[in-house]
């Protein structure tokens, strides 16, 4: 079975993770939580490689979890989730 999506809880929050398309039409990996609320999701686009984008799916895990999960810790709205995802 081809898995599209899984679900993971960190640091109380809970992620889905989605293979996906962006804007464009190209493969993407969609991280997306939820803060009062509101949807953010995050884009990681592949082009036009849809394998990249399935292996990044079956690769990204728990500990890849936490690493977002910790950077999002404290984050009461998606403006200071950005923000703390970008540095």
């Amino acid at each position: 079975m081809e898995r599209f999506a899984k679900v993971f809880e960190s640091y109380g929050r809970q992620f889905l993770i989605r293979k996906d398309e962006n804007d464009d039409g190209d493969a993407a990996l969609s991280i997306t939580t939820v803060f009062e609320g509101a949807e953010m999701t995050v884009s990681l686009g592949f082009g036009d490689n849809d394998d990249a984008a399935s292996k990044a799916l079956q690769v990204f895990d728990q500990k890849a979890a936490d690493v977002i999960g910790k950077k999002l810790e404290g984050c009461g709205n998606a403006f200071e989730a950005f923000k703390a995802l970008s540095t």
